[in-house]
């Protein structure tokens, strides 16, 4: 003789077992998606019907094992965690007052990793690691002060400065 439980007492032995937090709360959805309306249950956990109703037919279709992320489809990245971390840490402690370039990024990611990367993909490199690949240009924010004094009085003033002086 075969049981088929409910999708609610399934959820519910799951509970008891399951340590991980992000698979846990993903079956707290499930269960809430099905003593609640979508929309209720979508408030309760601050997210879209849409989320909880995806979550709840992953966990009808292949149960717990639905719940976990699946890995990303795509080509796998040349350099791995470990080199990618030494990286950011070198890239976001050195050298904090002058910045770095794109270019001097993409040469250290070489030099330590013996991997060539096109400026592009060293932007999204940056970007994904939460860093700016804008950086002040070194003449102007490591200049000496006489040279910025004179670099202003060369520059002509604007409308607003000559309005104020009362040229216009």
């Amino acid at each position: 003789m075969v049981i088929f439980l409910s999708v609610l007492s399934r959820v519910k032995c799951y509970l008891k077992t399951i340590d991980d937090p992000v698979i846990r709360e993903r079956l707290l959805m499930v269960q809430a998606a099905c003593e609640l309306p979508l929309r209720d249950a979508a408030d309760k956990f601050g997210c879209t019907h849409g989320k909880v109703d995806f979550w709840k037919k992953r966990f009808e279709d292949a149960g717990v094992r639905g719940l976990r992320t699946k890995p990303k489809a795509g080509r796998p990245r040349k350099i791995n965690e470990g080199e990618e971390l030494v990286i950011k840490q070198t890239v976001s402690k050195k050298n904090v007052t002058r910045g770095w370039r794109t270019v001097h990024v993409r040469e250290l990611i070489a030099k330590t990793t013996d991997v060539e990367y096109s400026k592009r993909q060293t932007i999204r490199i940056l970007q994904r690691w939460g860093l700016s690949r804008i950086t002040p240009r070194m003449r102007y924010a490591h200049s000496r002060q006489e040279a910025r004094e004179v670099f202003l009085k060369k520059t002509r003033p604007t409308w607003h400065v000559l309005k104020n002086l009362g040229g216009l």
